[in-house]
C-alpha cells in the first residue's frame, strides 16, 4: 500500500454531495428496491451511508482531478470513471481493522476498487485493487460473523497506491 492521501471536502461538495445521498437513499426505498448482500439498515442508517458514499466519491474525484458526476446509482454502474476505467468507491467509517469489501455475486470482475475512510470533511483514500484478483477464489472471504454473504475482506496494506490508477493498463494489470 502506498501513502494514504488525505481530501478534504468543502462545504459545497458535502452540501451537494448531502444532497445525492438522500435522493440515492429516497429513490431506493420509494422503489422498494433491495440494498443487496443482506442489507437490510432502516432508512435512516441507508440515508446517512448513502451520504457518507457520495462524499467518499467526490474525495476519489477530486484526488484524480476528474469532474464528478452526480448521479442516482442504478444496479451496480461504476460510482466512478477515469478515461476507459469503472471505478467503484467503498467508503468506511473510521474502525478498528478496516478492509476493502468486495462482495461475490454482487459486484463486477475487472472494476477498480478504491478505499476510503469517512472522517468528514478529511476522507483517506487508502488506496485500490482490480476486483478480478479475488473475485472467483477464497481469498480474504468473511461474514464478519454477520447475517449477510461472504464478502473479501482485503487488508488495506494490500492495496495499491491511489496514484497508480493515472498510468494504470487494466488489459495488463488485472491483479491489482
Amino acid at each position: 500500500m502506498g501513502k494514504t492521501k488525505e481530501i478534504e471536502l468543502n462545504s459545497y461538495d458535502m452540501f451537494t454531495a448531502a444532497q445525492t445521498g438522500l435522493l440515492r437513499a429516497i429513490e431506493s426505498d420509494k422503489r422498494k428496491e433491495s440494498w443487496g448482500a443482506g442489507y437490510n439498515k432502516n432508512l435512516n442508517k441507508k440515508i446517512a451511508d448513502s451520504i457518507s458514499g457520495a462524499m467518499g466519491e467526490i474525495a476519489v474525484a477530486n484526488c484524480l482531478k476528474i469532474v464528478y458526476q452526480f448521479h442516482c446509482n442504478v444496479g451496480s454502474i461504476p460510482d466512478l470513471m477515469y478515461n476507459d476505467l469503472k471505478i467503484q468507491v467503498r467508503c468506511q467509517p473510521p474502525k478498528k481493522f478496516n478492509s476493502l469489501i468486495i462482495r461475490p455475486g454482487y459486484d463486477k470482475e475487472n472494476q477498480l476498487f478504491v478505499h476510503v475512510i469517512d472522517e468528514a470533511p478529511i476522507f483517506k483514500i487508502s488506496g485500490f485493487t482490480n476486483s478480478s484478483k479475488f473475485l472467483g477464489t477464497a481469498q480474504y472471504l468473511t461474514t464478519f460473523g454477520l447475517d449477510r454473504p461472504a464478502c473479501h475482506a482485503i487488508p488495506l496494506n494490500l492495496l495499491s497506491d491511489i496514484d497508480e490508477i493515472k498510468t494504470y493498463d487494466q488489459n495488463k494489470n488485472t491483479n491489482l
